[in-house]
């Protein structure tokens, strides 16, 4: 069951290398992400209306036999559509650029180890801001 799920890159490679790897093996697998059943899957079982089909190919061929599917990885060929309200003030903040958080000179170490994983980190977030935290798995980010 969404054998790529909170992988990065380096491990959903090695993920779909092995599942080609397997020879005189059949995987079921369910996933959503359309480069991995491009790549590996050989066939494409689909329920629609609690009926079972199935279409040999990858996730290019099925989509040229059922066309509705693409609406399923690609949301721009839906009609779909999601709208949020937008989020009000936090009491005591007047503007969307003033710092809600702050961190200077941050180090987190993981319980056992002997030296920090990550150090020197400093940090403001405002409601203006966007904030990702990348790298590799186990680089710390949690």
């Amino acid at each position: 069951d969404e054998p790529t799920n909170h992988l990065d890159v380096m491990n959903v490679k090695w993920v779909q290398d092995y599942l080609m790897g397997l020879k005189n093996v059949t995987s079921i697998f369910t996933s959503h992400d359309s480069k991995t059943l491009e790549r590996v899957a050989t066939h494409i079982l689909h329920i629609q209306d609690l009926k079972l089909s199935v279409h040999k190919g990858n996730l290019t061929d099925f989509v040229k036999e059922y066309p509705p599917a693409k609406s399923y990885f690609e949301l721009k060929a839906t009609k779909f559509t999601m709208a949020f309200p937008q989020p009000g003030y936090i009491e005591g903040v007047k503007s969307k650029g003033k710092a809600l958080m702050k961190m200077e000179g941050c180090a987190w170490t993981y319980p056992k180890n002997t030296k920090p994983t990550v150090e020197g980190i400093t940090v403001q977030v405002s409601l203006s801001s966007r904030v990702a935290i990348l790298g590799p798995n186990g680089a710390g980010k949690s």
